[in-house]
């Protein structure tokens, strides 16, 4: 029996194991902080070194005003096909061979379905494979007016911007296009290989101008190295924890899928109603359907966005960034907590119709909502539809698929033509950073996946969240100053040398 100076040696032998154990943690802890600390520190930069770049001279006053003009055309898109105002793309098309007389009298130019317009430029290497540059001519229409701070159609300056419909999306960075083709033309300059722009008459509806370009195209033989069309702006503000600005240069963009949820019942007079109107059932359906939201993942181009900006960022956002492998639930719970970074890790759900009744005392045989989805790389259209019909789950709201379109084939990140596009833009703006992305919103580009290797999506302007509600919105307008830098861009693509292989 042990003495009562001498503590028992099962004590001692649990205070020995205790030790040791608490010994272990401290090392395994000691050793995970190290392993943090060691990805952080030698995380390298994957940003393009910029080369260097001999501007395009630009008469920037006389390029706002040609792109002034373009604003007061009224090129609207409208389901209404009785409504379609051709007169406007004609007008349009006359702006354009006055304001770019070297183009149109140099670059082979031809119509395709009726108003969209395709040029070539043929370049010094007739072996080179390709590239495409792409934008297009019509807006979207303007809802009211009179909530706008100028008139959307007026095109006018102020506080250093050109406000207008279709300033954003699409005709700023057509004419930027143009301006830069011009201007080359004018200092001698012959691009390294030949150079398509294909410029849409609807892609705000269904991109019939661009299915047709893209099948002439593919008539031709044509196989380009890389496209480039409209995407995302360059953001500034947008992602946490970089203040730099940063430019997601998109690999591919979303899918789509919209989806009705209907209800039908008996109607009758709201005196004597059922226990649940179809109104009811349907309010029923559809909050499931919101809290039913689809599955989250950092996989596919929005990793890429992650491992690209991570080298880039600030303390202790930079750790986090870099060590995916263990704080993965980490980021992805702080991207799902805000709707302007949600819809890059999910498919994002929208109820966006609802339908039901027509007076206040007759209850309504049928009630309808249609929402809609913008699918995420790695979901399917036939995914999302057996989501919204378990979310359901009431055999009495029929869901069915209206329109759905599939994520189109995602880019290479790795590819040189990712690089080309990315050292054009830092050699313009050399602060930003480029990293790979997903554009959320639909594009023509998806109809010339025959005829490029590599599709890119990115306009060269900067955007706050503020902006982000001008696109389709209110109060559209361009920086004049970004408008320079557009033009100096695309001016740096068609320079930009050819890639070996």
């Amino acid at each position: 029996m042990p003495s009562a100076s001498q503590p028992d040696p099962a004590l001692r032998t649990w205070r020995a194991r205790a030790r040791r154990a608490l010994f272990g943690l401290l090392a395994s802890f000691a050793l995970l902080i190290a392993i943090l600390l060691i990805n952080t520190l030698s995380s390298e930069s994957h940003q393009v070194e910029p080369g260097t770049f001999e501007p395009l001279a630009i008469d920037e006053a006389q390029a706002v005003e040609h792109l002034r003009e373009a604003i007061k055309l009224r090129t609207i898109s409208t389901q209404d096909s009785a409504a379609f105002d051709g007169e406007a793309f004609e007008d349009l098309h006359a702006l354009l061979e006055r304001a770019f007389p070297r183009v149109h009298a140099e670059l082979e130019r031809e119509r395709v379905a009726d108003y969209s317009l395709m040029y070539r430029w043929q370049g010094a290497d007739p072996e080179a494979a390709p590239i495409i540059l792409t934008a297009h001519m019509d807006v979207v229409p303007v809802v009211d007016p009179e909530a706008w701070s100028h008139p959307p159609f007026a095109a006018e300056e102020a506080e250093g911007y050109l406000w207008g419909r279709g300033t954003m999306d699409d005709k700023g960075s057509l004419f930027a296009m143009l301006e830069a083709a011009e201007a080359m033309l004018e200092a001698g300059i012959v691009p390294p290989r030949t150079v398509y722009l294909c410029f849409g008459h609807d892609e705000e509806l269904l991109g019939h101008g661009a299915v047709a370009i893209a099948a002439r195209l593919h008539e031709r033989g044509v196989e380009a190295e890389f496209l480039l069309d409209e995407g995302a702006g360059i953001t500034v503000g947008i992602i946490p924890g970089i203040e730099r600005p940063v430019a997601l240069l998109a690999l591919g963009e979303k899918g789509s899928a919209t989806i009705e949820l209907r209800v039908e019942t008996e109607g009758g007079h709201s005196s004597s109603p059922p226990n649940e109107t179809a109104i009811g059932i349907l309010a029923a359906a559809v909050a499931r359907v919101e809290a039913s939201q689809m599955p989250a993942s950092l996989g596919g181009p929005f990793r890429q966005t992650l491992e690209a900006i991570g080298p880039e960022l600030g303390w202790p956002m930079k750790l986090v960034h870099t060590n995916l492998w263990l704080l993965r639930p980490i980021v992805k719970r702080a991207l799902l907590a805000s709707p302007s970074t949600a819809g890059g890790v999910r498919t994002t759900t929208a109820v966006t119709v609802i339908e039901g009744g027509v007076k206040a005392n007759v209850l309504p045989s049928t009630a309808r909502a249609l929402v809609n989805h913008r699918i995420n790389a790695g979901d399917t259209v036939d995914e999302v539809l057996a989501h919204v019909k378990a979310a359901v789950d009431d055999p009495r709201v029929e869901v069915s698929l209206v329109v759905g379109n599939e994520v189109p084939r995602i880019s290479d990140a790795d590819a040189p033509a990712f690089s080309t596009v990315a050292r054009a833009l830092r050699e313009v703006h050399s602060e930003v950073v480029v990293a790979p992305g997903l554009f959320v919103a639909a594009t023509d580009a998806r109809h010339y996946e025959d005829v490029a290797a590599q599709i890119y999506r990115l306009s060269a302007f900067f955007i706050t969240k503020d902006d982000v509600a001008r696109y389709h919105g209110v109060d559209e307008r361009l920086s004049l100053e970004d408008f320079a830098g557009m033009i100096q861009f695309y001016g740096r693509v068609m320079q930009a040398p050819v890639n070996p292989g």
